[in-house]
């Protein structure tokens, strides 16, 4: 294996670990030395790859994103409804919150992250969920129509996340009360009746002619 190599190996399995220690807890909690010896690797070779413990915090959130992204189902093309739209948003959200594959890491550091705050949340924030945000009231704007209010569409907007947040936070309590159901393993199920539920209140919203606040 070449140095080149063996340094990329290096820095995969630093990132590996710190997703694990960084989820389990949180930014404040772990160290550069756990991480190291789960990760089978030197401090020395931490401090190389990303500076310090926020440097590498940063680049997990990074990571984390960009393999949730890997796995999650495309957005519909742009010429779909804003039906279809609104299904493939949540879809895609539900899967990155709820991935059955492997520990959902990322819903995890947001999750550490919105009870103890880092710099990481406002650049998180700034480089993607605004943008999911603005994605998704796009979709919502097109639904209730041209005469909905910025208030309308901003908390018609944030109550269709709250809805796919909800079975990422309270996943366990769910379990309890309705074994039939485990979310991990019913995304497609949910993300239909988001969907439907979302679509048949920003419906009666827009038909009736209320603002939604």
């Amino acid at each position: 294996m070449t140095h080149a190599a063996r340094s990329a190996d290096t820095r995969a399995r630093l990132l590996e670990a710190a997703v694990e220690v960084f989820a389990e807890e949180g930014f404040r909690g772990a160290t550069i030395q756990r991480i190291c010896k789960l990760a089978g690797a030197n401090i020395a070779a931490a401090h190389y790859h990303f500076g310090d413990k926020e440097g590498l915090y940063a680049a997990v959130f990074e990571y984390a994103e960009r393999n949730a992204a890997e796995r999650t189902p495309a957005e519909t093309a742009e010429g779909a409804g804003p039906e279809e739209r609104l299904r493939a948003h949540v879809a895609s959200f539900l899967s990155r919150l709820l991935d059955p594959g492997r520990p959902a890491w990322i819903a995890r550091l947001l999750a550490r992250e919105l009870i103890d705050p880092t710099p990481a949340l406002d650049r998180l924030v700034r480089r993607r969920m605004r943008a999911n945000h603005e994605q998704l009231a796009d979709i919502v704007r097109a639904l209730l129509g041209p005469d909905a209010t910025p208030e309308a569409v901003r908390l018609c907007t944030l109550s269709v996340i709250s809805q796919c947040v909800f079975y990422r936070n309270s996943a366990a309590v769910v379990s309890r009360l309705y074994p039939e159901i485990v979310p991990a393993r019913e995304v497609q199920r949910l993300a239909d009746h988001v969907t439907r539920f979302s679509l048949a209140a920003m419906q009666g919203l827009a038909r009736n002619g209320k603002d939604g606040s």
